[in-house]
């Protein structure tokens, strides 16, 4: 890929993946991020966050990390608060903010299963099938919400 998709891809996915690599660092983990992955399964991910997890790690650390890029519907609710009514940055702000906080397959098959998280030691779980309907539906709240703050 040419270095300036290489960037596009980065701005679009960076963000989503900080979030969980910020949330890992707060509990004590060593994250890792890396833009356009190798990957082995089927599709491929724009974006990976892992980070070393030792099976000590309680199951409520699992989650908010998984669940972390889900901020990003409360910096809408915070733009909501600052941002005049009819202030063009609020209609922006839709499409990245519901983008960088719509969760995963990855990410909800890690939050349902901490304790394979825990085996592992890494933040890879297998998908057992239900979470890529769940994810696109759940994609579709996250988006409601985000411009449901920053529209209404």
């Amino acid at each position: 890929m040419s270095r300036i998709g290489r960037l596009l891809v980065a701005v679009a996915v960076l963000p989503h993946e900080a979030a969980h690599a910020a949330v890992a660092r707060l509990f004590g983990l060593d994250a890792e991020v890396e833009v356009l992955p190798a990957w082995a399964g089927r599709g491929r991910p724009l974006g990976r966050f892992d980070a070393r997890v030792p099976e000590s790690t309680p199951a409520f650390v699992v989650r908010a990390v998984a669940l972390a890029p889900l901020a990003y519907v409360g910096v809408a609710a915070v733009l909501d608060a600052v941002l005049p009514g009819g202030s063009d940055l609020r209609v922006l702000a839709v499409a990245p903010l519901a983008y960088w906080a719509a969760l995963s397959n990855g990410d909800l098959a890690v939050a349902a299963d901490p304790e394979g998280v825990r085996e592992r030691g890494r933040f890879l779980v297998a998908d057992r099938g239900w979470s890529g309907p769940t994810a696109d539906a759940l994609t579709v709240l996250t988006t409601g919400a985000v411009a449901g703050l920053l529209l209404a």
